[in-house]
Parts: structure tokens; sequence; C-alpha cells
């Protein structure tokens, strides 16, 4: 677990870190972070923004590969994405049964105490928050935040990660999507005629970010997993204001309510690639108290057609929970899975397995299309035998053009759960659908069994060991 800062520092030793000088907050900062999301990948720190003082800095593309994501998480930054997701399964599995023993620890002083600012001080215009898309209808000072509520009826504190709008010196809008852990904290202090305590990390510890944007099981608190996962208790500054737990690493937070006021919000060009929910009319969020470092960070993380700046991270997360969760199930065999980037870690899910018997291919699509770990925001499943590396597009797309029959490989499944966000995404009630295809992109069972199928031209490890020691391949 790293705080930003030291973050930066190790990434600057790795050689990917590119320092930005004069860039304008309005489009230049979301346009330079898109090209580099597409091209170098480098961890950017924009400083001297136009309109801006020196030190007041947005930092994006900061989990942009596995050295990096590891990195933030503690763990040798030399892995690759296979093993990133192993290494993620055992800890997940860990923290799935161990959380509660990761409490976070409260202290009583942390450094963005060096800035308080309430009553009239308050003026979240002092931080650089850029438009970030030239459609958007507003500037985003909250797109890799950790979003903090509190359940009235019980302990559970819920991280999420939500986007925030810039809307006035001590007004923020916030968009929550039904189905997410902070909405229904929210929905029940509205309906009780309450006002809902909120507090809001704008630079939060990379490690939070991650798991605050991921699917916590309902009730856990991503403070406790987090820590978990990394092995190491999150220190938390009780706020002044609404006694909620705020990261003690972070660079800006603020503390304030929702109090049912809603204002015009969006559009936002968002993590499928799309302007989708136009302009809505969402909760506003009062600034009570808001806290900062001197020359402080804003973290951002840009989304839009992928790969976008924070795609990268949530395939080795996702990944592992989903192998995880095949595990758990029973499901043998299990050789890898990983989410890719152009699917924005949700929609083009990949399966390698070792077939055990007829239908078991069938038996992993069908859980991957509907499972509530995988159905929001899905969209493709494609299962593929064992000698296939999910992480290669060339050899899951040679997979798919040799060994499925589009008359019989592919199944079709109507009405599962999506996100409001999703461009092809039908309302049923209150509520988004879309379909799922799976995709059986293995040999025959029956045909495999009996060694029927065709040989694949393929060297023996023997060779490629022996070329690669002799020509230094």
């Amino acid at each position: 677990m790293l705080e930003i800062r030291s973050f930066v520092e190790e990434v600057r030793k790795l050689g990917m870190l590119r320092e930005i000088i004069g860039a304008d907050w309005d489009l230049e900062i979301g346009a330079i972070t898109d090209l580099n999301a597409k091209t170098k990948k480098f961890t950017l720190l924009f400083d001297e923004i136009r309109g801006y003082p020196k030190g007041y800095r947005v930092m994006t593309g900061s989990l942009s590969d596995a050295r990096r994501v590891a990195l933030a998480l503690g763990l040798s930054p030399n892995v690759n994405d296979i093993e990133l997701v192993n290494l993620l399964k055992e800890r997940l599995r860990y923290a799935s049964t161990n959380y509660k023993s990761y409490k976070p620890q409260e202290v009583s002083d942390a450094p963005f105490l060096e800035n308080v600012d309430f009553g009239d001080r308050i003026n979240m215009l002092k931080f650089p928050a850029p438009r970030w898309h030239e459609e958007d209808g507003g500037r985003y000072i909250g797109t890799a935040d950790a979003v903090i509520t509190k359940d009235p009826d019980s302990d559970w504190v819920n991280v999420g990660v939500y986007r925030v709008m810039l809307v006035g010196k001590d007004r923020l809008a916030i968009f929550i999507e039904i189905p997410h852990h902070g909405r229904i904290h929210v929905d029940k202090y509205l309906k009780r005629g309450e006002r809902c305590p909120i507090a809001i990390s704008f630079g939060p510890p990379l490690d939070l970010f991650m798991f605050a944007g991921i699917e916590v099981p309902y009730g856990v608190s991503e403070l406790e997993y987090t820590g978990a996962v990394t092995g190491k208790r999150l220190k938390v500054f009780i706020g002044e204001e609404t006694g909620l737990p705020i990261p003690a690493d972070s660079e800006i937070a603020i503390e304030g309510y929702i109090t049912g006021e809603l204002v015009d919000e969006g559009p936002f060009g968002e993590f499928m690639g799309y302007y989708a929910g136009g302009r809505m009319r969402n909760p506003i969020i009062e600034v009570k108290r808001v806290y900062y470092r001197e020359n402080p960070i804003l973290l951002g993380a840009l989304p839009g057609i992928p790969p976008y700046d924070y795609s990268y991270y949530r395939c080795p997360i996702r990944s592992a929970m989903i192998l995880d969760m095949l595990e758990r199930l029973g499901i043998p065999n299990v050789k890898g899975v990983w989410v890719h980037e152009a699917g924005f870690g949700r929609a083009f899910i990949i399966a390698s397995i070792k077939q055990a018997y007829a239908g078991h291919a069938t038996m992993v699509g069908h859980i991957l299309a509907t499972s509530p770990l995988t159905a929001y925001g899905g969209r493709y499943v494609i299962v593929v035998d064992d000698d296939i590396d999910p992480t290669d597009i060339n050899q899951v797309l040679w997979a798919l053009c040799t060994r499925s029959d589009p008359a019989k490989s592919i199944d079709i499944i109507n009405d599962v759960v999506t996100a409001k966000l999703d461009p092809m995404a039908e309302l049923r009630g209150n509520s988004y659908v879309s379909s799922r295809a799976i995709i059986y992109a293995v040999k025959p069972y029956d045909r495999l069994i009996k060694g029927e199928f065709p040989k694949e031209v393929r060297f023996s490890d023997e060779i490629i060991s022996r070329i690669k020691a002799k020509y230094g391949f």
C-alpha cells in the first residue's frame, strides 16, 4: 500500500512518469490523457495548470499496466498479467473470509489537515478539476474518487467510485446508479426525511480506489476488504462534520450532506465509450468541510473508448474475482480467466478450461453470462481450451475461428441485468437489461476424447527452449 506521493516516486524509478507543465484544465488534460492511454501509457502528472498556482496538480494514467497495479497493492512490479491474476486470486480469497480482522486504524492526525476550509472559506473551484471531454456537461472533480457513506441501520461503511461534478463553490453533483451500495445508503436517509452524510476523497490511496470500483459483497466495507487484500490496515481520520472515516492518506477530501435537492448533471463521457444517460437530474452535495494537503494532487481517471486511462486495472482484479468464483463453485480445470480492456473490463470475458466432461464449457459460459459478479455491463463470454492463453487476443480469435461453428456454438440469453449507461440497455420496470452471447470456441468434446480433432501445428517445448537458449529469442 502506497500513498500517492510515494507511488509517484516509485513510478518515476520505473521510467513510467511524465510531468506536463502548462496544460489547460479545459479539454487539454483530457485529450492528453486519452492519447497517452492509447499509445505510451505513462503515468502523467500535470502542474502549472492554466489559471492555477504551481503545485495544484492532477495525476492520470496511474494504473495502466500490471507493474503499476502490483506496485499500488504492495506487490512486486515484476509480474505479467496472468501472474498478477493468480496472485490477486489468493489475496481476494483470503480477504473474503478475513476482512473483519482489518478494521481501519483511526488516527488523530492526517496530512490533509494542513489545510481545512469551512464556512465562507470553502471554494471547490480552487482545485483544477478538468472538463475532460468535449460534450461533458461540466467540470468533473470526481472521476478517481472514494465516496464514503454509512448505512443508517448498521455499522456498514461503503466506499464507491462515483462521478462528481462541480456546481459551485460549496456545491457538487453526484451520479450513483440504483444497484450500487452507496445509492442504497442515500435512499434510506432520504426516505426517512433525513439528509445523508457523505465524505469524498478526491486523491485516495490507489489500493482503496481500485477496490472501491469493484463489486465487493453487500455489507462488506471496502476499507476492511482493501486492508485484507494488501495485508495492512488502512488509516482513517474521523471526519469532524459527519463522523465518517476518511482515508488519512488522501490528498483532498470533503464532508457534506445529500439533502434530496436535485440539479442538472451530465452528460459525461463514460466507461463504455459513449455519452450514455445524457443530462440527468441528480443529487446535490452541500459541502461543509474541505481538507487538502499543501501542493495537492487531484487523482483523475478518464473514461472513454477503450483502452482508456483506467481500463487496465479492472482486468486483473475482475479476472481474479471470476477465477475465484468458478473455483468456489466447484468448476474443475479452469486454467485462466481474462476480461479484456476492449470490453472495459466487463463486456468481453475469456475463460480457458481443460474440458473434463460433456457440458463443461456450457456450464462455465452460462455462469459467466448471468452471475451477479459478471452480469452487470456484460455482453460476450468466450470459452476456450486450456492450450489458449486468454490474455492473448490473437490466440483467442484463432480458437474462435477454428473451434467454433456459428450454427452450433453460440448461445443467446435475453434480459440479463445491465448498467443504465449501457447504450444497448432496455428499461424493464426500474432496472435495465440486455442480452448476452456465449461462444464455445472449444474442440467438440466427443471428438476431443476420441482424439479425432486435428493436431495443432506447434513446436515442442524442448525445441523452443533450445532455440531460446541458443539464439536469445
